[in-house]
C-alpha cells in the first residue's frame, strides 16, 4: 500500500526508503515501530528529529528517545504533557527556518 501511494503521488525520486509498522512488527505509536526506523536507516534514536502533525506520532517517536517536531497547521494543543515535542511549529517552512536557525545557517 505505502509503495504504491508514493508511486502515485509522484514523489518517489524523493525517498530512499519506505518504512511500514509491519517491518517493526508493532502498530503506531508503540515506541519499537520509531525505533526499528531509526535502526533501518543506522541511527540511534537520540540523533533523529521526526516530525508530524498528529501528537500520537510525536508520542510514540519521544518515547523511543527521538526528540520531535509537531506541526500544529490546525492551531489545536499538542494535548500531552508526558512526552511534549521539542518544537511546535506552524508549518513546513517555520520549521525549516527553525532548523536552519538553530544549525547556524540562516
Amino acid at each position: 500500500m505505502l509503495t504504491s501511494g508514493v508511486r502515485y503521488s509522484g514523489t518517489e525520486h524523493l525517498w530512499d526508503r519506505v518504512v511500514s509498522v509491519a517491518t517493526a512488527n508493532s502498530f503506531k505509536p508503540h515506541r519499537d515501530t520509531y525505533r526499528t526506523a531509526a535502526d533501518l536507516i543506522r541511527l540511534a534514536p537520540e540523533e533523529v528529529l521526526f516530525v508530524a502533525n498528529h501528537a500520537f506520532d510525536c508520542v510514540g517517536a519521544k518515547a523511543a528517545g527521538m526528540r520531535t517536531a509537531f506541526v500544529d497547521r490546525r492551531q489545536r494543543p499538542f494535548g500531552n504533557t508526558l512526552y511534549e515535542p521539542d518544537l511546535i511549529v506552524d508549518d513546513f517552512a517555520h520549521l525549516a527556518k527553525t532548523v536552519t536557525s538553530a544549525l547556524g545557517r540562516a
